[in-house]
């Protein structure tokens, strides 16, 4: 019998992980538990509907206001889904649904569940003028600007009658690509698209949240301009006559029956693993609109639409040991070294903690038996501990106040969970930066992988990254399996790197949050190395898409005489930077116009074209708009052609781009 005591506290433990998943966008258990502990109270609810109160996390969306935005208060309210994780579930779904609306003959609007963060865009006349977040569901952040980076979401609605006003509904994401090399850059990592996509609609810093990527996905309108509109399906393709991006047409589909769902689950499923975004499920939907009306909503949710979540794909496997990983900006992250098991069509031998609260809250300990999955299927974690099987010799991990790699003292900022050596030359950061460097969207060194790298450290050959260019022939003969033509390659691969523009360098470099778009920007702006050296913050915010933590990261970087030290004996080893500006072709019908590169070129990489109309006085931007003089279409172009075409855009082919050049 369970006690109004353990209910409160079970409340109270839900509400805590609702604020680490709406408010931080860093959540600490998987969805699927967090569903279960809400199942398990909706359960006591209705065995003592006298314990609940208007705040329980059963009766309301938990997101919270986030500091620095303005609040707006939704048309329509922005609900979430129930969810069921079972034929059964959707079978008992599907009874509710014909119970309530007194009919069996319903048909059922599927699509894919994308992992991502609902928004609300309002059009007027055609143009965007207002994004909000779903918030409580009542009133959302105003997140307008931050949505208008997003390079899918067009500025102005095409089609043959545009409404004069709507509110649609959508899903904002990160493609999985995107979210790797965003990993890729950061010290420390998300632990799937989702978090990432939450955090950057947060991120007050336009520029930065620009630079993430987010893409956008529509499925809804809050209310129909049209009074014509019948089914979700027509919904859908109203969309897609607007010019909105939606989901594939092979991704949604209309059934008639639970094993119909079920069958396009199961297909959505099997397709999982070759898309390009992270998926969780599917959104099941009554197709009807004027049922939706009759069916109504609960406290927090549609009673016409729920989800069938797909189970996490697990597996069992034996914690051997647990070490600390430094990331390129110090940030220690504990990582459970395990049995070898396959999970996933990989094989696995190690998944991250995350932090010490994280091992501390699951109780994991070296020796321990865990089920492992895929957070948002591509970083490997630690969902639970089995401790039927713990074995008496299993011990307790804590993180270690020095660090394992350089002995410094460890340091946690006030608010952060995060654990940092505070030694900026410690190896475990040397040994990330070191790889980051050499790596291919770096400086490209082909042969110099992380294995090499290790190695080399080991041999004490590489401590500084202008150690890269001191290697010699004898030096490599000291590494195992390292021939003669392994040595040569290796070489040629280190000296074709000293040619390198000035935007890859800065990349390389690693300059806290300065990713491969805003360092061309920099490099476009100063032209040199000596110019960056000296420039100021008040500078580097002039110019467009860079932002405050961007420009003091920069001007820090610089002022710092070792990384000066550094760059010096770099380009003394031979290092040539080519300079961003190029010459420039005076008097060229590009001068000064502005353009938008769409589709496929044949002739051209999107890098070389960019090249071609800078160097001809021009600009290129990312999306579309009144200021824009040229779109240059290739191949499938997209929504950004139609956008050109209703804004009276001039539109140039290759061909025509050609001519012009």
């Amino acid at each position: 019998m369970t006690t109004k005591k353990e209910y409160e506290q079970l409340t109270r433990t839900i509400q805590k992980h609702d604020q680490q998943y709406y408010e931080k966008a860093k959540p600490i258990i998987s969805d699927y538990e967090y569903d279960q502990l809400l199942k398990t109270l909706e359960k006591l609810e209705k065995e003592h509907p006298e314990w609940v109160e208007a705040t329980s996390p059963t009766q309301t969306v938990q997101d919270k206001p986030t500091k620095g935005f303005k609040q707006v208060k939704h048309s329509v309210p922005m609900l979430s889904l129930s969810n069921t994780y079972s034929k059964e579930e959707v079978a008992d779904f599907v009874k509710r649904v014909e119970k309530l609306l007194g009919k069996q003959d319903i048909q059922y609007s599927v699509e894919l569940k994308m992992d991502g963060i609902a928004v609300s865009a309002r059009y007027e006349n055609g143009h965007f003028v207002r994004g909000v977040s779903r918030g409580d569901g009542k009133q959302g952040d105003d997140i307008t600007k931050n949505l208008k980076t997003i390079e899918t979401i067009p500025e102005v609605l095409t089609g043959k009658q545009i409404p004069e006003h709507i509110e649609v509904r959508g899903e904002a994401y990160l493609s999985l690509k995107q979210f790797a090399k965003l990993n890729e850059e950061r010290g420390e990592t998300w632990a799937n698209p989702r978090n990432a996509a939450a955090g950057s609609l947060k991120l007050l810093d336009t520029s930065e949240t620009a630079r993430r990527k987010l893409e956008i996905v529509f499925y809804g309108i809050a209310e129909d301009p049209t009074q014509t509109i019948k089914t979700q399906g027509e919904v859908h393709h109203y969309l897609k006559e607007l010019g909105l991006p939606v989901c594939d047409d092979k991704h949604y589909k209309v059934c008639k029956s639970v094993d119909e769902i079920i069958h396009f689950a199961d297909e959505m499923e099997k397709l999982r693993p070759t898309l390009p975004f992270e998926i969780d499920g599917i959104v099941i939907k009554v197709d009807r609109l004027r049922d939706h009306d009759l069916l109504g909503t609960t406290g927090k949710s549609p009673r016409w639409a729920t989800a069938y979540k797909f189970a996490p794909e697990q597996a069992i496997s034996k914690i051997e040991d647990i070490t600390v990983q430094v990331g390129r900006t110090g940030v220690l992250t504990p990582v459970a070294e395990l049995t070898p098991t396959l999970l996933a069509g990989s094989r696995i031998s190690r998944a991250t903690l995350h932090n010490e609260e994280e091992v501390a809250r699951k109780d994991i300990r070296i020796g321990d038996t865990v089920t492992i999955e895929k957070g948002g299927d591509v970083i490997p974690k630690v969902v639970s501990v089995d401790k039927s099987k713990r074995p008496n010799n299993a011990h307790s991990w804590k993180m270690p106040t020095e660090c394992p790699f350089c002995g410094e003292k460890v340091l946690r900022k006030e608010g952060e969970v995060a654990v940092r050596c505070s030694n900026r030359s410690c190896g475990g950061q040397n040994l990330r930066r070191l790889i980051f460097f050499a790596s291919k969207k770096a400086m490209d060194i082909d042969n110099l992988g992380s294995k090499v790298v290790e190695k080399l450290i080991d041999l004490g050959l590489l401590s500084h990254l202008s150690d890269i260019y001191r290697l010699t022939a004898e030096d490599l003969s000291e590494l195992e399996g390292f021939k003669e033509k392994s040595i040569q390659n290796l070489l040629s691969s280190i000296e074709n790197s000293k040619k390198v523009t000035l935007a890859r360098l800065l990349f390389a470099l690693g300059i806290p949050f300065v990713g491969e778009g805003t360092a061309e920007l920099m490099a476009d702006y100063a032209g040199s190395l000596e110019k960056l050296e000296k420039i100021t913050e008040e500078e580097l915010l002039s110019i467009e898409g860079i932002g405050d933590k961007v420009a003091a990261s920069v001007v820090a970087y610089f002022q710092n005489e070792s990384h000066l030290k550094e760059i010096d004996e770099l380009i003394e080893l031979g290092l040539q930077i080519e300079s961003s500006k190029k010459k420039k072709i005076s008097g060229h019908d590009f001068e000064g116009k502005t353009f938008v590169l769409t589709g496929a070129l044949e002739g051209y990489t999107r890098q070389e074209a960019t090249n071609l109309i800078k160097e001809r006085g021009g600009k290129v931007s990312g999306s579309v708009s009144k200021k824009t003089d040229y779109v240059l279409a290739g191949d499938d172009p997209g929504s950004k052609y139609d956008k050109a075409q209703a804004l009276g855009v001039a539109i140039l082919t290759e061909p025509d781009f050609k001519k012009i050049i």
